[in-house]
């Protein structure tokens, strides 16, 4: 059997199935619904019994035909006159004029043949049997009046689906044709793309040849490029140990910066309090200096009055020592009064008494200017052991001044160094801080340098593997290289033999 022969056979076959399937299926549906039928007592069980032998007589003899010979041309013709007979009885003894329509599903399903003058054979069997069923029932019990227009209904109604299914099965068969046509075209194309082809595959064969070499050529140099890659990787691995080590060095020497910060900035505190405590005490002692300086001053004024004291006591001397020469007089004079009176008698006795009185306040005079010396002679002593204190104390306010200027100098060059040593502290701070910055930056220069190897890292195994991939790549190409090149060479000579 020559190929087209073939491919009719398996269109045929094709065509048998899609039709006896819908026969099997209308003549199921059949048997379906005239059972119920039976069950509602509207159908006899006879009536049924004869239906379903005409049903299904047919239909199984269809079924085990087109099984055996499924590509057969008879096998529609089966279908036709199988399913005209039961549905003709149904027609000649149906009480409901709707059983026309039945003829109308197996007419349908006979088209898928797209065969015109089998659908012209089946329109005219089909509508033969349903006008003789008109014609009888007409000549038999009759039609009544309000029937007239259903009969004519079931008689357009099967003019209609026949013609339209010639008309149908034509027009399947002009378009089949097209195709046909066209197929025959495609052929041809397919042909003369065959040749193409074959004139193609002789320049693919060269080309795999030429391809074969070059894969070749990229397999090894893919070899290579996975041993630098993983020399890159080792060396990527080494660096990015050395990275880690130098990131935790510079992550102790940023702890030490900033224990270092932390001291110096405990040192700049210290440093600003002793600066407070400096300037404190320079105030202290200028205050200090100038209490000194007035002390100075009030010492060299008591010195002063006691300078003038000391000549008033002088001049106290002075006068003591006239009263006492006015009392001595006065005792004189009284004793020279008491020799006068005495020599008086008894006119000078008065003057003896004013003598004697006399001579008692002179006596009291003397007393009195012996009490007056002794006390001027004490305050002189006392003048002296004042005089000799606030000596002693000018003396130690001169030192107090001197310790004073000379502590308030100390201090100044204390407050001076102690600036010049907070300048430096705040340098250094300042150093701390920019080293710290420095430090932080090389921090982050590491990290970024070790998240840098990381990726070349992983890049570098990624392309390492890629690498790998590409050269399982390569040889399953080369793989399918050589089965296109013998795939070629076949059809080629398969060409060649047609």
């Amino acid at each position: 059997m020559d190929k087209e022969s073939l491919k009719k056979s398996l269109e045929l076959t094709k065509r048998n199935k899609i039709a006896v399937i819908c026969y099997t299926v209308t003549i199921i549906i059949l048997s379906a619904a005239y059972l119920v039928e039976t069950i509602k007592h509207t159908r006899s069980v006879p009536y049924f019994i004869v239906f379903m032998l005409l049903l299904w007589i047919p239909g199984i003899f269809i079924l085990v035909f087109n099984k055996l010979k499924s590509d057969s041309h008879v096998t529609r013709y089966l279908i036709l006159f199988g399913f005209a007979i039961p549905w003709g009885y149904a027609l000649f003894t149906a009480t409901s004029d709707l059983v026309f329509t039945y003829a109308l599903v197996i007419m349908i399903a006979l088209n898928a043949y797209a065969d015109r003058d089998f659908a012209l054979r089946t329109t005219f069997l089909y509508n033969t049997i349903n006008v003789v069923s008109i014609v009888l029932k007409a000549l038999g019990p009759g039609i009544a009046k309000e029937d007239i227009a259903s009969v004519e209904i079931q008689i357009m109604l099967m003019l209609l689906c026949g013609t339209y299914n010639v008309f149908i099965a034509k027009t399947n068969a002009i378009l089949n044709s097209g195709k046909m046509h066209q197929i025959e075209q495609e052929k041809n194309n397919t042909a003369a793309l065959l040749n193409q082809i074959i004139t193609a595959s002789g320049e693919i064969t060269n080309g795999i040849a030429e391809m074969t070499e070059k894969m070749k050529s990229l397999d090894e140099a893919m070899e290579r490029t996975c041993c630098a890659m993983d020399e890159v990787n080792t060396g990527t691995g080494e660096s990015a140990e050395s990275v880690q080590t130098q990131m935790v060095m510079a992550e102790e020497i940023q702890n030490k910066i900033e224990e270092v910060s932390g001291h110096t900035k405990a040192i700049t505190a210290s440093v600003k309090k002793t600066r407070e405590a400096v300037l404190a005490g320079d105030n202290n002692m200028k205050n200090l200096e100038n209490e000194v300086e007035r002390s100075k001053k009030s010492s060299e004024e008591a010195m002063q009055e006691l300078a003038e004291l000391e000549s008033y006591t002088q001049q106290m001397q002075s006068i003591i020592e006239l009263i006492n020469n006015v009392a001595d007089q006065t005792d004189l004079l009284a004793l020279n009064a008491s020799i006068e009176a005495a020599r008086a008698g008894e006119t000078g006795r008065g003057f003896a008494v004013v003598a004697t009185e006399i001579s008692n306040l002179a006596n009291q005079t003397q007393s009195a200017t012996d009490d007056i010396q002794s006390l001027i002679g004490n305050i002189n002593n006392k003048l002296d052991d004042v005089d000799k204190a606030i000596k002693s104390f000018v003396a130690g306010s001169n030192r107090q001044h001197e310790v004073a200027i000379t502590t308030a100098e100390s201090l100044e060059t204390i407050k001076s160094d102690t600036g010049a040593i907070e300048g430096n502290i705040h340098g250094l701070a300042d150093a701390v801080a920019g080293l710290s910055e420095a430090n932080k930056t090389i921090i982050e220069t590491v990290q970024n340098i070790s998240a840098i190897l990381e990726e070349v890292a992983a890049h570098s195994n990624e392309t390492y593997e890629s690498s790998l991939n590409n050269t399982a790549t390569v040889n399953e190409v080369m793989v399918i290289v050589e089965h296109l090149e013998q795939e070629a060479e076949s059809l080629r000579q398969e060409m060649d033999e047609e």
